[in-house]
């Protein structure tokens, strides 16, 4: 049995997801017009006006999310995006990763880890749906990059610029990602120390440091790898 056996394979939203994605848009979004349509000295076009553009919204993200796919073939990977369908060929791609989402801790919901494929300018493609909240992304990423190993061609090499490029993003991924964490974790720090300093009547650290502290913190850590790195 050969990898490309296993294909075609489609990725689309789970119809559980896509229900519970409208569910909140249709709840959360109208609910958010309720101070306007509330508002006694809004005129009435501007209540009209908002109020069909958040429907048009979320009729557009129900659509996006509907159109949003990835598909494997013998030819290569087909994303259909927001805006335009990319192709890339088997013999194009330079490799095939899941990555943990930068955007995980932003929104509820979101998947922890994502995939890409990447071309030979370096340049990337985001799987969708290839994540963990859809499939067992390991296995789907390791039945992807089998298929790319065998559909590749005999003579396919690695382009040397394309690796460079690739791993310079992960270098100042990694790097945002670090500065991210540690950003987060003197949240916590400065809450506890700002606590304890009130309760003990000191006045050395005010609440304004809470947000001031892991901006610095987020701002030496980023500044400090980039120039480790070069």
């Amino acid at each position: 049995m050969t990898a490309s056996s296993a294909l075609p394979r489609t990725y689309g939203i789970k119809p559980g997801r896509m229900k519970a994605m409208l569910a909140a848009a249709g709840v959360g979004l109208p609910l958010s017009l309720v101070p306007l349509l509330t508002e006694e000295d809004a005129p009435g076009w501007v209540k009209w006006l908002v109020t069909l553009l958040v429907l048009a919204f979320v009729g557009w993200i129900a659509r996006a999310a509907r159109k949003l796919s990835t598909s494997a073939d013998l030819k290569g990977i087909r994303v259909r995006g927001f805006v335009r369908d990319r192709r890339i060929a088997w013999e194009d791609i330079q490799d095939i990763r899941a990555v943990p989402n930068p955007a995980a801790g932003m929104a509820q919901g979101a998947p922890g880890v994502i995939s890409y494929a990447y071309g030979r300018d370096g340049g990337r493609i985001q799987l969708f749906y290839v994540d963990d909240n859809h499939v067992r992304v390991e296995r789907e990423v390791a039945a992807l990059r089998a298929a790319w190993e065998e559909l590749r061609g005999a003579d396919w090499t690695e382009d040397a610029r394309a690796a460079e490029a690739i791993g310079r993003r992960d270098a100042r991924e990694g790097g945002l990602m670090r500065a991210l964490g540690w950003a987060t974790a003197s949240v916590l720090v400065l809450t506890v120390l700002f606590v304890v300093l009130l309760l003990t009547d000191n006045v050395l650290l005010g609440p304004e440091w809470i947000l001031i502290g892991p901006a610095l913190v987020f701002l030496a850590v980023w500044l400090g790898g980039r120039y480790r790195s070069r």
